[in-house]
């Protein structure tokens, strides 16, 4: 019985390290991007890139990844440019909060254009993964929503979700035009601002019948709603694990 028990402890450490692997990609101007990818079946054709808020990293979807990769799926969530791991002298997120007025802007700028180049760099490794005809999916949390747009308008993307994800006129047109024939997941708080305000645009220009509004009371904003609903995270992974099929 011992040796069973020892032995099925190795099995389970054996998984969860292979799940989450920490990795690195390598921007055309020599930035490091890091990232955790949560390894699904070697023949899997399905996988999710996950897209952070910018207040928090990367570590908000490793209860996602870990429950996609045991349903075979390969799941990428990156820290952006600045973010998380991914910061250098010229990219920090803390130090640019030190700034302020029009220096502040520009250095917020000057990093945030590199996001889309950044986020191309994750999802060319998952098309790997899957092939060019497998399925890939996109979650973007508050800011991570406008690179979920940018990403699924330039790319074959088969179902995207906006966590908390407040969006400017022309990324709804964007939407509208692009994407809203694809499985749309939306969730927001009722009394976070703006963000349920566009959750709501969004949803109603959703056409596919698969897409789904999600919404809840309060401010919550993002990830603090995976601690009011314990739930939240199963229905995010099993819904694009619903959506991702041939």
């Amino acid at each position: 019985m011992m040796r069973q028990t020892i032995a099925l402890i190795a099995l389970c450490f054996a998984f969860n390290s292979a799940a989450n692997n920490d990795i690195t990609f390598t921007s055309s101007d020599d930035f490091t991007i890091h990232g955790s990818y949560f390894s699904g079946k070697k023949d899997s054709n399905k996988a999710l890139l996950m897209l952070h808020q910018c207040n928090f990293n990367r570590s908000m979807y490793n209860d996602i990844g870990n429950q996609l990769s045991q349903q075979g799926i390969h799941a990428l969530s990156i820290d952006f440019r600045g973010y998380g791991d991914s910061k250098n002298s010229q990219f920090d997120i803390s130090s640019i909060r030190k700034l302020t007025g029009q220096s502040r802007t520009d250095a917020w700028r000057d990093m945030v254009k590199h996001w889309p180049q950044d986020v191309q760099l994750a999802y060319e490794y998952l098309r790997r993964k899957v092939s060019n005809t497998g399925k890939i999916g996109v979650i973007g949390a508050s800011c991570g929503g406008t690179q979920a747009i940018t990403l699924a308008d330039k790319n074959n993307i088969d179902a995207i979700a906006f966590f908390s994800s407040a969006q400017t006129y022309d990324n709804i047109q964007k939407y509208v035009e692009n994407l809203s024939d694809k499985p749309t997941l939306i969730i927001a708080a009722d009394n976070d601002g703006r963000t349920y305000s566009s959750a709501n645009i969004l949803f109603k220009e959703a056409k596919h019948a698969n897409s789904k509004l999600l919404t809840y009371k309060g401010k919550l904003h993002g990830y603090p709603l995976f601690d009011r609903d314990p739930n939240l995270n199963r229905v995010i992974s099993r819904w694009f694990e619903q959506q991702l099929v041939k």
